[in-house]
């Protein structure tokens, strides 16, 4: 009878903690209006075990950017892996903007998803998805700021 009274404190606190810890799962809020990037791939260097993708476009609220990445494969069938890359913005009124990018990726035939956190140099953050279609060498993402 005690075990069984420990067992039922046991899971009823279990439970109560894991509430709180599944409300905080969310580590950090988002914009829920994404800006959308639209960008031509202008190189593809292949190194041994990575490739560095340049990159140039538009954002919206960024203007001109231009994206480096540097895409390291966790496999030999580069399926899935991560990167860190840099991001240069200028806007038509000459508002620059530079970022540090890291994330993971994920490959499925021609196509890399991208998952991405952004530092900017002005204190703010960013987190954007996108796809790269290494085929036809072009980036298309959502970029959500966060709050």
């Amino acid at each position: 009878m005690l075990k069984l009274t420990k067992l039922k404190t046991f899971l009823l606190t279990f439970l109560i903690l894991s509430s709180f810890s599944f409300n905080n799962v969310n580590g950090f809020e988002i914009t829920k209006n994404p800006s959308e990037g639209n960008f031509k791939v202008t190189s593809w260097k292949a190194g041994n075990g990575y490739s560095v993708i340049t990159s140039q476009g538009t954002v919206e609220g960024y203007g001109k950017v231009y994206l480096t990445h540097k895409f390291k494969a966790n496999s030999p069938e580069a399926l899935t892996g991560d990167f860190v890359g840099a991001a240069r913005a200028i806007t038509k009124d000459g508002k620059m903007n530079f970022a540090s990018l890291q994330g993971v990726w994920k490959r499925e035939g021609t196509e890399l998803t991208i998952h991405t956190l952004d530092s900017l140099v002005d204190g703010s953050a960013n987190y954007a998805k996108g796809k790269f279609d290494l085929y036809n060498g072009t980036l298309t993402f959502d970029v959500f700021a966060i709050k």
